[in-house]
């Protein structure tokens, strides 16, 4: 993408997997916020229409993920897993392109490749002339066509992994490797393939502008800011206002507010600085104590507990859901899972399923009520990863609001600030 990106196309990246990731890497090389397909979560329909919308003004759209091995069903949503990239393959027509290692090759060993492989990416080649022997080698055995490179650079690949998630990444990183991808790439053959898909064009059709019904603020700084393109666009599409806020620096939420979203982050980073802002937790306490509502995921669920237990010590938080948030250790990437509310609340009736993925950095511990407005609260599953306190969600589970449109509803309709969760 950063090779692309310095020859002027326009790349959009899509990942197989709707939930947020730590690292904007995608959107500092390519200008363009990374986007999500999941056919675990969506429906051919819905797969469609946001490949089209995200790739739209795009010169070249790139879908990554992992080919899972098929398992006999007649539906084929009891087979495909999260991050498989069949059903995306399926539904789109997309050219799929295989990612090969050097080392396999350089052992006289080709390795298995899914089967419907149009063509080969070769990864850690030495140089050019090691370049052309395994591209022949690859073209007799496999019969698909390599259309690229990148060379081993083990230096710059142990600087990548070394690199802060949370952090931009050093231009000169990514810099050498786009030029080392540059150095073997046929271009001609990468606009060929990618012009071979079957996918329809996308009919921009216009639409009068919503009218602003109900105004969201959400966070947005250092601290939070892991949300879904989709999610907000579509929030934006029902007639929302959107407005930042930042709960390191601002005194105040924003005027007239119906909702509050604290999207993922890494309150853990900023403890200290979010804690002494009371200005600003004294805000959002009152916003909930007057019935209004705030939906947080993730990092941003954290920081609206009691306290945030770190590894070495004990910070205080915002105070409005009844929890300790503690810092895993050792955390895990984002899990699929699926849950069933215990109870009404704004997001949804009782029974309600909600299917999603459960951040693992982050255990919820319950504690008491914070103080201030008393009233009903406690967890909304069985699991306790969703807790709520009057009209204040707090989630675990990231969410795709356009693969679960009985949430959008909730998002969007009118609500009454008030004190009961009927």
């Amino acid at each position: 993408m950063a090779g692309l990106t310095e020859r002027r196309w326009r790349v959009q990246h899509f990942r197989s997997r709707a939930c947020p990731y730590v690292t904007q890497a995608v959107e500092q090389i390519t200008g363009r916020p990374g986007r999500h397909l999941d056919p675990w979560l969506m429906g051919d329909n819905l797969l469609r229409e946001l490949f089209s919308r995200g790739a739209r003004h795009a010169d070249l759209a790139v879908v990554e993920g992992t080919l899972e091995p098929r398992r006999p069903a007649p539906d084929r949503s009891l087979y495909n897993c999260p991050g498989d990239l069949s059903q995306i393959v399926d539904v789109l027509g997309l050219p799929k392109i295989a990612l090969v290692p050097c080392a396999c090759l350089r052992d006289l060993h080709v390795p298995r490749v899914p089967d419907g492989i149009d063509a080969v990416l070769l990864d850690g080649v030495e140089d050019r002339h090691e370049y052309e022997l395994l591209r022949q080698s690859v073209s007799m055995v496999l019969r698909k066509p390599v259309v690229g490179a990148v060379e081993a650079l083990p230096e710059i690949r142990a600087a990548l992994r070394d690199a802060p998630r949370e952090h931009l990444l050093p231009a000169d990183l990514y810099e050498r490797l786009g030029a080392s991808f540059l150095r073997f790439a046929d271009l001609a053959a990468l606009r060929s393939l990618a012009e071979s898909a079957a996918t329809p064009p996308f009919v921009d059709e216009p639409r009068a502008r919503a009218p602003r019904l109900f105004r969201i603020a959400y966070a947005q700084d250092e601290a939070f800011g892991g949300y879904l393109p989709d999610t907000l666009e579509t929030l934006e599409s029902l007639g929302a206002e959107l407005v930042e806020f930042s709960p390191l620096r601002d005194e105040a939420l924003p005027e007239a507010v119906d909702l509050v979203m604290i999207g993922c982050g890494h309150p853990d980073r900023f403890a200290d600085a979010l804690a002494e802002n009371l200005s600003l937790i004294t805000a959002l306490r009152a916003h909930v104590c007057r019935g209004h509502r705030i939906y947080s995921e993730g990092g941003g669920t954290a920081y609206l507990g009691r306290n945030l237990i770190l590894r070495d010590r004990r910070v205080p938080a915002a105070g409005i859901l009844p929890f300790d948030a503690e810092l895993l250790d050792d955390p895990t990437p984002p899990a699929p899972v699926s849950r069933v509310l215990l109870r009404d609340s704004w997001l949804g009736a009782r029974g309600t399923i909600v299917r999603g993925y459960r951040s693992g950095r982050w255990r919820l511990q319950p504690a008491p009520e914070p103080d201030g407005c008393p009233g009903r609260s406690g967890p909304l599953t069985s699991q306790r990863d969703i807790y709520f306190r009057h009209h204040a969600v707090g989630s675990l589970i990231h969410l795709h609001l356009l693969a679960l449109p009985e949430f959008v509803s909730a998002f969007a309709d009118p609500h009454l600030p008030s004190l009961s969760l009927s």
